[in-house]
């Protein structure tokens, strides 16, 4: 078995990768925020300790040798496996919680809640999750009943002292029966006899679909309104009239989407983002992960399923990846 050379440890591993990335040692020096003269030292007590130049000092800058390449591809894996495990280590105990509370809009806890729970209970030794329209968990996060608000409102943007993490954004999309075969543009006039059915105002996503029909001055006679996406979605699909929802709504209940056809505003399309928030700086990197998980799973697992039948939405989901 090989012994490890003396010098060969991983801030020297450190100190190397960055004298690489940064072509020189005043460059590095900069940067770890220490000495040239001690970078220098650092790099040559390497050297010493394998027994082989990692940079050719006799041209400006320097340059790596064959073998300071062949180092460095492999140690900046090291690096990155080590600050993994470090990070893990360090929050392993600290991360698991005696209870965690999560609240979400009706649209979300139906797709994203219980596949979250799946991948992170070990998170929290009890989870709670809470759906609902979104402006109704304004005072129990506030009361520190709740500790993640996943929302698609701006009802929190006056509340001091809190962390967001964008999740996603969905594009408003319209819905009409399957059997229906009129006018679909929003501008050029949908026909009388599909009435419009709207969601409830009290939402704020109600609020988001009048405000923009307002901008664009489009207007349809009161006829109905739901309190839940669902429920306007099911009168769609019995040819009550036509509305105005997201695919996130229509996940909720996904055999709806047998029924009913979904069609891109032309003109004047607008989309709801969804964004995690927490108190700031109250649960460590937990909100960050749970944000994570959230996107991968609404991204891999969820949001597809629409894709075959509907290839032109996958274009008009944004990620937190992504530009926003």
């Amino acid at each position: 078995m090989n012994k490890i050379p003396n010098h060969f440890d991983l801030r020297s591993l450190e100190v190397f990768v960055v004298t690489a990335e940064q072509g020189g040692m005043t460059q590095s020096a900069k940067v770890l925020r220490m000495t040239q003269s001690a970078v220098s030292q650092i790099i040559a007590g390497l050297e010493d300790g394998i027994g082989v130049k990692l940079f050719d000092r006799s041209v400006r800058p320097i340059v790596l040798t064959t073998a300071g390449r062949i180092l460095l591809e492999r140690v900046r894996q090291i690096l990155k496996d080590t600050k993994e495990a470090l990070r893990e280590t360090q929050t392993q105990e600290r991360r698991r919680l005696a209870s965690l509370t999560v609240a979400m809009t009706d649209s979300l806890a139906a797709s994203l809640g219980p596949l979250l729970y799946v991948k992170l209970n070990e998170l929290s030794g009890y989870w709670r999750f809470w759906s609902g329209l979104s402006p109704f968990h304004r005072a129990d996060f506030l009361a520190h009943n709740i500790d993640i608000v996943f929302t698609g409102s701006n009802v929190m943007e006056d509340i001091a002292g809190v962390e967001r993490h964008r999740v996603f954004q969905e594009p408003y999309v319209l819905i009409f029966p399957k059997d229906y075969k009129g006018d679909m543009d929003l501008h050029t006039g949908i026909k009388e006899d599909l009435p419009f059915l709207r969601i409830s105002l009290r939402s704020a996503m109600g609020l988001r679909i009048e405000r923009q029909l307002n901008r664009l001055r489009v207007k349809f006679p009161d006829v109905a309104e739901f309190d839940r996406a669902p429920a306007q979605a099911t009168a769609v699909a019995r040819g009550m009239g036509w509305g105005v929802t997201t695919p996130l709504c229509l996940l909720e209940k996904p055999d709806i989407l047998e029924h009913i056809q979904i069609k891109q505003i032309s003109k004047g399309a607008f989309s709801r983002q969804f964004d995690l928030l927490s108190r700031e700086g109250s649960l460590g990197e937990i909100p960050q992960e749970l944000a994570k998980e959230a996107r991968n799973i609404l991204k891999n697992d969820c949001v597809p399923v629409l894709y075959d039948k509907y290839p032109w939405l996958e274009d008009l989901f944004k990620w937190e990846d992504e530009e926003l």
